[in-house]
C-alpha cells in the first residue's frame, strides 16, 4: 500500500486534520493496525516513541488527550508523528506552518529538517510562503494556474528568477521593499480554471507578454544548467525587473 505507508502527507489545518470524538493515541494506532497490521500493544508502543521522537513532552498523557485540549503547535506536531508512523519514503507537506504562531513556526521547520535528515526521506513542501521556501527547500517548482512555470535550485530561484510571475512574487515580499511603501502588486486576476487562455496562462497579467504568448502555449524547458522555465520571453525578464523599479 502506497498511500500512508511510502507516501506520507500532513495537512494544513491540524484542527480539521484530527477526529474530534477519538483520542491522539486511538488515532494513531488505527494508522499502524491498518497500515502495519501490528498488535495494539506493539502499536501503542510505536506511536508514544514516535510522539516523543517529534518532540511532544508527555506522551502518554498526550495518548489520552483529544485534539481540543492540545494547542496548534502540539496538534501539528502529532500530525507529523503521525504520517511518520509508517516510515514513508516521501512526506508531502502542504502548508504545515499555517495555522500556527511564527515562534512555532520555527520549530516546526527545524523539526521537519531534523526528521528529513534522520529518516532519509524526501519532503515535498507546498507553500505560498517563500521564507519558509528558503528556509527548508533544496529545490522549487513555482506554478501558475495548475502549471510549473519554473524550476531551479532554490538559491538560483532568488538570485535569479528568469519567469515574470516569480519575479512578480518575490518583489512582493516585504522585507524586499522600503519600509511604509505600498508593497508592488501583479495586476490582473487568477483566469478560472474553465477558461484558461489559449497560450501562455500568465500572458494577460505579463508587462512583457508578446503575440506568441497569447497564441502559443510556453513549454517548460532547461534554459541554464538545473534551471527550466516556461516563458517565450524569458531572456527579457530583466526588463520586467526595470519596468517594476521605475
Amino acid at each position: 500500500m502506497i498511500r500512508g505507508a511510502g507516501i506520507a502527507m500532513i495537512f494544513q489545518d491540524p484542527m480539521s486534520s484530527l477526529n474530534p470524538v477519538f483520542t491522539i493515541g486511538e488515532q494513531l494506532i488505527e494508522v499502524l493496525l491498518h497500515h502495519r497490521h501490528m498488535d495494539r500493544r506493539t502499536a501503542r508502543t510505536r506511536a508514544v516513541d514516535m510522539l516523543g521522537h517529534v518532540g511532544l513532552p508527555d506522551p502518554p498523557r498526550i495518548m489520552r488527550s483529544y485534539p481540543h485540549q492540545l494547542s496548534g503547535g502540539m496538534r501539528q506536531r502529532i500530525l507529523i508523528a503521525m504520517s511518520l508512523l509508517c516510515s514513508p519514503d516521501v512526506l508531502i507537506a502542504d502548508e504545515p506552518t499555517t495555522a500556527i504562531d511564527v515562534t512555532v513556526q520555527i520549530q516546526i521547520l527545524a523539526l521537519l529538517r531534523r526528521l528529513k535528515a534522520e529518516m532519509g526521506m524526501a519532503v515535498l513542501l507546498i507553500s505560498h510562503d517563500l521564507s519558509v521556501v528558503a528556509e527548508i527547500c533544496n529545490a522549487v517548482a513555482v506554478m501558475y494556474a495548475a502549471q510549473i512555470v519554473e524550476q531551479a535550485p532554490v538559491t538560483d530561484l532568488f538570485e535569479r528568477p528568469l519567469h515574470p510571475y516569480t519575479v512578480g512574487l518575490l518583489e512582493s515580499i516585504p522585507a524586499h521593499n522600503p519600509p511604509k511603501h505600498r508593497l508592488p502588486e501583479i495586476d490582473g486576476q487568477v483566469p478560472h480554471p474553465r477558461h484558461y487562455p489559449v497560450g501562455c496562462r500568465f500572458a494577460p497579467r505579463c508587462r512583457i507578454a508578446s503575440e506568441v504568448c497569447i497564441l502559443h502555449k510556453p513549454i517548460l524547458q532547461q534554459v541554464e544548467e538545473g534551471h527550466s522555465v516556461a516563458c517565450w520571453n524569458w531572456p527579457r525578464t530583466p526588463e520586467c525587473c526595470r519596468h517594476r523599479e521605475g
